[in-house]
C-alpha cells in the first residue's frame, strides 16, 4: 500500500495540490486502509475495495463523533485516490465514487416535548369520548374519524413511520395480539421490508378503529369520507389535530419524535433504532443523538 501511497502523492504534486491537500489526503487514504485491516484481520488488496467497506467506514466516522466537514474531506479523499487507481489501471471501478458525504449544515430535529405529548394524546382521547358520548350505540362518520384520528396519531407516535408508508398500510399490516403487535411496511424507503413491534397503546387505539371501521370497506387501514386516506389526506387530519392541541404537528415531527425518545428515553442504541426506522444507514440515525438548541440552553442554565 505504502507504493501505492507514494504514486499517488506524486499524482497530487502534479496537479499542483497544496502541501496541506496533499499531506491531509495521504493521511486520509492510509486511516480508511488501516481501518479496513482492522476489520477484516488482514490488509485487504486495493482491487477488492467494495462501495459496502466505504459505507461502512463512512458510518464509523459518524459513530466515533467525528464532524460532517471532517467526515466529507475523507470521503473526497478517497473519491480522489480511486478515481486516480481507476485511471493507472490499478481497478475497473471506483468504490467510493457514489458516495454521498454528510450534509455539513445538518440540524437536530425538534421532537416533541413530553407536555406536547400529553396534549396531543389528550385531545385526540377527549375527541373520540365525546363522539362516543353523542353516536351512543351507533357508529357515525364523527365517531369514526375520531376514533381514526386517534389510531393514526399514537401509531406514528409509537412506529415513527414515515407518512408514505402509514397511507399505504391495508388492514392486513396490522397484527394484534393479546400481549404483543406489529405493523407490517411492505414496500418503504428504498422498497425495503420492515417490521415494527407496537407499543400497548398503539395496540389499545388500533384494536378500537379496526373494531368500528369494519371490513366491509375494502383492505386499505385509514379510510377518509370517499375512501383510502393518502399522504395529503394523513397530513391534514394531523395538521387539524395538532391546531386543537395548540401544538404545531407534522408527520415528519413525529417520526422525529419517536427517534429521539428511544435513544434519550429508552437508551436504544443505533443500530436497533436505524432498524426501526427503515434507515439504510445508521449516519442517518445518528443524528438523533445530536443535542437540539433547548438541550444547550438546559445544560448551560443548570450551572451552579
Amino acid at each position: 500500500m505504502s507504493t501505492f501511497l507514494d504514486d499517488f502523492v506524486t499524482y497530487l504534486q502534479t496537479r499542483d495540490a497544496s502541501s496541506h491537500t496533499i499531506n491531509a489526503y495521504r493521511n486520509d487514504v492510509a486511516a480508511f486502509f488501516a481501518w479496513l485491516s482492522d476489520q477484516v484481520g488482514a490488509e485487504v488488496p486495493l482491487v477488492e475495495v467494495t462501495p459496502f467497506d466505504i459505507q461502512k467506514y463512512r458510518d464509523a466516522l459518524v459513530v466515533h463523533g467525528r464532524r460532517p466537514a471532517g467526515i466529507n474531506r475523507r470521503l473526497a479523499a478517497l473519491r480522489t485516490f480511486f478515481a486516480w487507481a481507476v485511471q493507472t489501471g490499478h481497478i475497473s471501478t471506483n468504490p467510493a465514487g457514489e458516495m454521498k458525504g454528510l450534509r455539513q449544515d445538518q440540524r437536530t430535529p425538534r421532537a416533541l416535548s413530553a407536555q406536547e405529548v400529553y396534549r396531543l394524546q389528550r385531545t385526540a382521547a377527549a375527541r373520540r369520548q365525546l363522539a362516543e358520548a353523542k353516536a351512543g350505540s351507533s357508529i357515525t362518520p364523527t365517531l369514526m374519524n375520531a376514533v381514526r384520528d386517534e389510531a393514526l396519531l399514537n401509531l406514528l407516535l409509537y412506529t415513527g413511520l414515515r407518512v408514505s408508508e402509514a397511507a399505504a398500510l391495508q388492514v392486513e399490516d396490522v397484527m394484534l395480539n393479546e400481549r404483543s403487535g406489529k405493523v407490517i411496511v411492505r414496500s418503504g424507503k428504498g422498497h425495503k421490508y420492515r417490521e415494527v413491534p407496537l407499543h400497548r397503546e398503539a395496540r389499545r387505539v388500533l384494536a378500537a378503529y379496526l373494531e368500528v371501521r369494519g371490513e366491509e370497506s375494502g383492505s386499505a387501514l385509514f379510510l377518509g369520507q370517499r375512501g383510502p386516506l393518502g399522504v395529503r389526506g394523513i397530513q391534514m387530519r394531523l395538521q387539524a389535530l395538532g391546531k386543537m392541541a395548540g401544538v404545531k404537528l407534522t408527520p415528519h415531527r413525529l417520526r422525529h419524535s419517536f427517534a429521539t425518545r428511544l435513544l434519550r428515553e429508552a437508551k436504544a442504541d443505533l443500530v436497533s433504532v436505524a432498524e426501526l426506522l427503515g434507515h439504510s444507514s445508521i449516519a442517518t440515525t445518528a443524528i438523533y443523538t445530536r443535542p437540539s438548541e433547548a438541550d444547550l440552553e438546559q445544560a448551560v442554565e443548570g450551572l451552579g
